[in-house]
């Protein structure tokens, strides 16, 4: 006879676990092991990127949620019918396969990892049933802070935090100069730097706050309401504490709030901001966080699935699946021409060399690149530097988009702005919308001179199989498409620049770009060898 009620909870975890806790342990070391080097990528964010160092945190912290709950489980193993594999399963599973098998074929790394992670969530129904995935939902789900993303909220954040933090500097009465993410106080100037964005405090603020929503709070409103406060509330922070150091160094002569100052300042800030809202949750938490939530388990009738084998070898062939098409689909290098930018010269504009001052030479950071070539051209008051990075073949490491590559070198230019532009391409083939960085080079004044800035556009595309595209989406789709039709390989970021020195001055700028565009031929050829010659193949990086 089959009862309905609920078992009483075993102190002790029964054998009957063992046999799913292996089946489940070994679909994890299997997808380990075929996607290695996706979880190599994830680890080596983790170690070398601050703002992700709880990623190594985050799956013993799922299994911690899960033992806590531990007579729960050893319940679920004991009751007949529950704790059973879910061939089901292997469709979500297959899906976030596809999903990292895009992010490999398109070198998009976040994609990789996504599918990695989601892989691993699967892992848990298909391993241990629904009924299992449905009552520990919450640290299953938890494993998507393993993926390290937030950076492209970088550039928002910049500015959103200038703009607030200017604007309260305007309503103290503090005279200030904005020119992009720099600000100039009387008392000195200012960089609303990456590091200052807030993400790092953000993402970790979200982390904490959902291991103590999912600890303190029973009411989904509770738990929408504490998370929606656990964004905002680091992103106003982070504006007050800008708006805080600015006028603190300000009022004091810049004796405090400066160098290390700045730092500690900020943390401690942070900090008891964390806490204050901590503080405050815990006054509506529906339960004591130090006690598990066991719910009782209703045993249903039936016989366990016995058909742990077949799962691990199905599984086994969807996680392997993705890996083994990107490796015969693994793209080779292929020929360069030997001057890459020898046809973009066009009648009337005339290669010059660069001045000597510091602010006039601009080195984009490429350090990947197969081949690397730059040119100036001037025609009549406009002068406009041509640069382009190509890659013989997209790799790991090596790829037109990648994190890594940026326009400004951070010391003598670094980007206040980043945004897209529609401009007149001419004949030049390009498409009419680029993307656009903004870039500030600075030299301090001395007493009442202020400070001397120069500014300059970069407008750009990149190039991958084939087609040339502003759209990072796009470019990877590109890959993608040529990596499973057989397209070329190869790839390249195209850009044009214009270097300016009062804020009026920018339209002309964009201005001389437009020019040359105006003059150029079709450049969708430019990474073609036919009819030029081709310099043996090689991984070195060269600038003519």
């Amino acid at each position: 006879m089959t009862t309905t009620e609920a078992t009483d909870i075993p102190q002790n975890i029964a054998r009957p676990w063992l046999t799913p806790m292996l089946r489940f342990w070994a679909l994890v070391l299997l997808l380990c092991a075929v996607q290695f080097d996706v979880l190599r990528s994830m680890v080596d964010i983790w170690y070398n990127t601050t703002t992700y160092n709880h990623g190594f945190l985050v799956f013993p912290a799922t299994l911690w949620m899960i033992w806590r709950r531990r007579e729960e489980v050893a319940a679920l193993a004991n009751a007949a019918g529950i704790i059973v594999t879910a061939p089901a399963a292997l469709l979500p599973l297959a899906g976030f396969a596809t999903i990292g098998l895009l992010g490999e074929l398109g070198g998009a790394n976040i994609l990789r990892h996504v599918g990695f992670v989601g892989a691993l969530m699967c892992l848990f129904p298909l391993a241990l049933g629904w009924e299992f995935a449905k009552r520990f939902a919450f640290p299953i789900l938890f494993l998507a802070f393993m993926v390290p993303a937030g950076d492209f909220l970088i550039p928002v954040l910049q500015d959103l935090t200038a703009d607030v933090s200017v604007w309260m500097i305007q309503m103290t009465g503090v005279p200030v100069y904005r020119e992009g993410i720099m600000i100039e106080l009387p008392s000195g100037l200012w960089e609303v730097a990456e590091a200052c964005a807030g993400i790092r405090f953000l993402i970790a603020n979200i982390f904490i706050a959902a291991m103590f929503a999912y600890f303190s709070y029973e009411k989904l409103w509770k738990w929408a309401l504490f998370m929606v406060l656990a964004v905002a509330i680091p992103v106003i922070a982070n504006c007050f504490r800008a708006y805080g150091i600015m006028m603190l160094a300000h009022v004091t002569d810049n004796a405090l709030a400066v160098g290390v100052d700045h730092l500690v300042y900020g943390w401690v800030f942070f900090s008891a901001v964390m806490l204050l809202m901590l503080w405050v949750g815990g006054k509506f938490s529906d339960r004591v966080i130090a006690d598990p939530v066991a719910k009782p388990v209703v045993p249903r009738a039936g016989v366990p699935s016995k058909g742990g084998a077949g799962v691990i070898l199905a599984g086994a062939l969807v996680m392997s699946g993705a890996p083994a098409f990107a490796a015969l689909t693994e793209p080779v290098a292929e020929p360069l021409p030997a001057v890459i930018l020898a046809d973009v010269v066009p009648q009337g504009w005339n290669v010059v060399a660069v001045d000597g001052e510091a602010a006039d030479h601009w080195t984009p950071k490429f350090a990947t690149a197969d081949q690397i070539e730059s040119l100036r051209l001037r025609k009549g008051a406009h002068v406009v530097d041509v640069y382009v990075a190509a890659y013989s073949h997209q790799r790991e490491g090596a790829e037109a988009l990648h994190w890594a590559n940026r326009f400004d070198d951070d010391e003598t230019w670094k980007r206040s702005k980043l945004a897209t532009i529609r401009l007149a391409t001419g004949a030049s083939a390009l498409p009419d919308v680029a993307r656009l960085d903004e870039l500030t080079h600075y030299v301090m004044g001395d007493g009442l001179g202020g400070t001397d800035f120069t500014s300059r556009v970069v407008i750009s595309w990149t190039q991958v199989g084939g087609d040339f595209t502003a759209d990072a989406k796009a470019a990877k789709l590109s890959a993608v498409r040529a990596r499973v039709t057989g397209g070329t390989a190869k790839a390249a970021v195209f850009a044009l620049s214009a270097q300016y020195v009062q804020p009026d001055q920018r339209d002309a700028a964009v201005a001389a770009v437009e020019a040359l565009l105006a003059d150029m031929t079709p450049l969708s050829g430019l990474l073609d060898v036919e009819g030029r010659p081709s310099p043996a193949m090689t991984t070195s990086t060269g600038t003519s």
